[in-house]
C-alpha cells in the first residue's frame, strides 16, 4: 500500500516499562493515509503547507507525515515482515545528556569556572578568542528549558523571541520543566556572559534564542518528535539567527531519525540557516542519518583522553566530535555549578565554533560550513568513530580565508524570506 515506510524508534529510560501502545511513524503518499492515522501539523496550517511544497516543488511535504496507534505485537510483525526499525512510545527518553553532578564551588575569581578548564585549553579557545567572540550572531536553541534569569546568562538571552513549542498553554515560560539545567548548560558553553563573574561562552558575545522544544513533564501538547522539527521551523521565524542546535535523541540516532525533522532541517539548510545537533548516547551507529544526508552538523563526544566516549552514537555521518565528559559549568538554578556531558555537552562547543565562523566570514553557506569543520578537524586511528576532534582555531583561519560562494548564499537569502513569510501567514 504505501510506497514509502520510516520508522522512528524512541526508547524508554531504564527505569521505565514498555507501555502497551505504541505510535508508527509513516511517510505515505499523499491522499492514502488510513483514517485511523492521524497526520503530524508541526504547527502548520494546510495553506502553511501547500505553499512550503510548491516552493520547494515537492521536495518537503510536511503534510504527509503520520502516526498510528497499535499494539505491541503488531509492530513486531510489521518491524519483521515490512522494514521496519522501530517504534515510538508515548514515554519519551531525556534529550542527549549526561546527568549533572554536582560538585562544591571553588573560590572563583574573574570569569573563573572557565580558566583553567581542561577541555578549553584543549580546544585552543583562548587562541581562538584572538579571532572572534561570535559577536553578532544569533544561536537558536532547541533544547529542554533554560534558568534563563542566571547573572551567566541573562544579557545574552533573547527573551523576546523565547517559546515554548510543546506547551499551548504557557507558550512563552521555557524555565519549566525538569530538565531546565539542559539548556541552561548547553546556552552557557555557548553564549555565557563574559562579566567577570562565574563562567563565560565560548562564543560569549553571541546571544541566544531559547526554544523549548519539550518539557518532558507529561503535559506536552505535542509528541517530542513532532515539537522538534516544529522548533525548526519557528527558529527560521527569527530573522536574525543564524545557527540552530538540535538537543534531542531518539532511540537509534540523533534528532534525524525522525523523516519530520529531517524534513525542517533541510528547510533551515535551504534558508542559509547551520544546523548543529547532537549526534545521541546510545552507542548505536547513524544509519538513517547516512542514507538521509540532510547536510547538516552533526557532533560526537570524546572521552576526556580524546577517546570516543563510550556511550557516544557513531559513523560516517558524525561532522565532527567534541568533548562530552567532565564540562564544569553553569547549569542552575540559583548559580549552581557542576559537570555536564553527553554529546549534548560536545554540541555547543561546536556550535560555538560555528558561531565564531559566522563572525569572521557571514557569507559562508552552511555546506561550507560542514566542509571546513570536516576538513580542519583532528582525525586520528582512535577518535575516528566520533568525528574526529573539534579544532577551533583552524576552523577559524580557514572560515576567515574561505571565499564565500557569494551566488548560492544569495539564494538561501531569498529562499530564507520567502520560507518566513510563509511561516508568518496562517
Amino acid at each position: 500500500m504505501f510506497t514509502r515506510i520510516l520508522l522512528l524508534i524512541s526508547i524508554l529510560t531504564s527505569s521505565s516499562a514498555f507501555a502497551d501502545t505504541v505510535r508508527a511513524v509513516y511517510k505515505a503518499p499523499v491522499g492514502i493515509a488510513s483514517t485511523k492515522m492521524k497526520r503530524m501539523t508541526f504547527g502548520l496550517s494546510a495553506k502553511q503547507v501547500a505553499a512550503i511544497r510548491d516552493l520547494t516543488h515537492g521536495e518537503i511535504d510536511m503534510g504527509n507525515v503520520f502516526y498510528q496507534e497499535i499494539g505491541d505485537h503488531e509492530v513486531n510483525l510489521l518491524s519483521s515482515s515490512s522494514g521496519f526499525s522501530g517504534v515510538i512510545y508515548p514515554n519519551v527518553p531525556p534529550p542527549a545528556l549526561i546527568e549533572p553532578k554536582s560538585i562544591s564551588p571553588e573560590p572563583w575569581v574573574g570569569d573563573p569556572a572557565l580558566k583553567g578548564q581542561w577541555w578549553i585549553d584543549d580546544l585552543q579557545v583562548p587562541a581562538a578568542w584572538s579571532l572572534a567572540t561570535g559577536q553578532g550572531v544569533v544561536v537558536a536553541d532547541c533544547d529542554a528549558g533554560y534558568y534563563h534569569d542566571e547573572p551567566d546568562l541573562k544579557d545574552n538571552m533573547l527573551m523576546d523571541h523565547a517559546y515554548d513549542l510543546a506547551d499551548k498553554e504557557n507558550p512563552t515560560v521555557v524555565n519549566d520543566g525538569p530538565y531546565a539545567f539542559h539548556g541552561t548548560a548547553v546556552a552557557a558553553i555557548i553564549a555565557g556572559v563574559k562579566n567577570d563573574l562565574g563562567t563565560n561562552g565560548i562564543a560569549y558575545n553571541s546571544k541566544i534564542v531559547p526554544l523549548q522544544n519539550f518539557n518532558y513533564d507529561n503535559k506536552d501538547d505535542l509528541d517530542k518528535e513532532e515539537a522538534t522539527a516544529a522548533c525548526i521551523l519557528r527558529a527560521v521565524t527569527v530573522p536574525s539567527v543564524n545557527v540552530i542546535v538540535l538537543e534531542n535523541q531518539t532511540g537509534n540516532g540523533s534528532s534525524e531519525t525522525f523523516i519530520g525533522t529531517r524534513d525542517a532541517v533541510r528547510l533551515a539548510m535551504k534558508a542559509g540557516i547551520t544546523v548543529v545537533g547532537a549526534g545521541g548516547n546510545y552507542s548505536v551507529e547513524l544509519i538513517e542519518e547516512k542514507k538521509d544526508d540532510t547536510g547538516s552538523i552533526i557532533v560526537g563526544a570524546l572521552a576526556r583522553t580524546g577517546e570516543p566516549a563510550y556511550f557516544t552514537n557513531y559513523g560516517e555521518r558524525l561532522t565532527v566530535g567534541a568533548f562530552g565528559e567532565q564540562l564544569y559549568t553553569l547549569y542552575g538554578p540559583n548559580g549552581a555549578f557542576g559537570e555536564f556531558g553527553g554529546t549534548s555537552g560536545a554540541t555547543p562547543q561546536v556550535a560555538a565554533a560555528v558561531a565564531m565562523m559566522k563572525e569572521v566570514n557571514p557569507f559562508l553557506t552552511p555546506e561550507r560550513m560542514r566542509e571546513i569543520l570536516q576538513a580542519t578537524r583532528t582525525v586520528t586511528s582512535v577518535n575516528a568513530r566520533a568525528g574526529g576532534q573539534l579544532n577551533i582555531p583552524l576552523a577559524l583561519e580557514s572560515a576567515l580565508n574561505s571565499l564565500p560562494d557569494t551566488k548560492e548564499w544569495a539564494k538561501q537569502e531569498l529562499f530564507r524570506q520567502q520560507l518566513m513569510a510563509i511561516l508568518r501567514t496562517n
